[in-house]
């Protein structure tokens, strides 16, 4: 991976930035996995104040209305931890320098504090970082864990396989997540619609009469819908999923419907609009799609699954570097 980033970055006159990143992100995650524990000693600890968890406890009542409870405190102070790591890995490897969002936000800032005595837009920018104002600003401290996250982002996408090799992981993925892409049964069926808005009081007998005419003269789907009332959507639904049924009749209906054996006229079947008597012509057993048909979906979430899965391990080995010192 190492040697294909830099093949990138020889090459990569077009998108120098983008090569950094993910070189950056690779020997932030390798220098981790190398000397991660042995080199906690070198890192100073990170102290979590108690005037810091007070900062994050207000922080969150002012969001929500009401102080975190005991383990969300936890879990915010462990983030602030986290957070502060990747602020620092983020000075180590110097990603503040070169960023135009970092350096004009220092030049301003060193304006706003010596005014003309700051010196041009470069002196500002040089004796800002001489005097160390990166390292306690706000906007620039989320500019660089940021930036720290993209490094994950975009060292998980040089390490992806491609071509066939890729076909083989988004299949396993697909295979192992196909609930999320099966395709529901469908049906095909036929109605006879009587409308309560026309029966009246009448609806159930009149239903219960049309299901014996359909029943005794075995008239055949195709002609027992003129028997019916007109319906909005139609007598005939090819290839419907439950979904769409739902979405039709109700989801009392839907459900009535899936229950329902092919090839006899059902019991009358309510929805909102009235009575239905129903033929299933044909029945789909759901099924999990090819590949092919779904590609598109099953990358994107296989990418932002790797990707998590990259800022999860080098969060891991930052964590192995990093004493955390919590107050209380």
């Amino acid at each position: 991976m190492l040697a294909g980033l830099l093949r990138g970055l020889r090459a990569g006159a077009r998108s120098p930035a983008l090569h950094f990143l993910a070189l950056g992100a690779l020997l932030v995650v390798l220098d981790a996995r190398i000397a991660g524990p042995a080199r906690a000693s070198g890192r100073p600890p990170i102290v979590i104040t108690a005037g810091r968890i007070a900062e994050i406890r207000d922080e969150y009542a002012s969001v929500l209305g009401a102080a975190p409870t005991p383990a969300e405190l936890d879990a915010l102070v462990a983030r602030d931890a986290e957070e502060e790591m990747l602020f620092r890995e983020a000075l180590l490897l110097g990603l503040e320098r070169g960023d135009r969002a970092v350096e004009w936000r220092l030049v301003d800032k060193m304006h706003f504090l010596y005014g003309d005595a700051a010196g041009d837009h470069m002196e500002a920018y040089r004796r800002a970082l001489a005097l160390g104002l990166d390292r306690d600003d706000v906007v620039v401290r989320n500019v660089l864990v940021t930036k720290m996250r993209l490094l994950a982002k975009e060292a998980s996408r040089h390490d992806e396989p491609s071509g066939p090799a890729l076909d083989r992981e988004l299949d396993a993925y697909l295979q192992d997540h196909r609930a999320a892409y099966a395709q529901g049964e469908r049906l095909s069926l036929t109605q006879v619609f009587l409308s309560a808005g026309k029966h009246g009081t009448a609806l159930a007998a009149d239903a219960r009469a049309a299901l014996r005419q359909l029943r005794a003269s075995r008239t055949p789907p195709e002609t027992a819908r003129r028997l019916g009332d007109a319906f909005v959507s139609g007598s005939v639904f090819r290839s419907a999923s439950r979904h769409e049924l739902a979405k039709i009749f109700g989801e009392s209906f839907a459900t009535t419907v899936a229950d329902l054996p092919a090839g006899q006229w059902s019991e009358p079947i309510a929805s909102p609009y009235g009575l239905h008597l129903v033929w299933i012509s044909e029945r789909v057993a759901g099924s999990v799609p090819a590949l092919d048909a779904v590609r598109s979906r099953v990358l994107r979430a296989y990418r932002a699954e790797r990707r998590a899965q990259y800022l999860a391990r080098m969060m891991d080995q930052l964590r192995a570097a990093y004493e955390v010192r919590v107050d209380g």
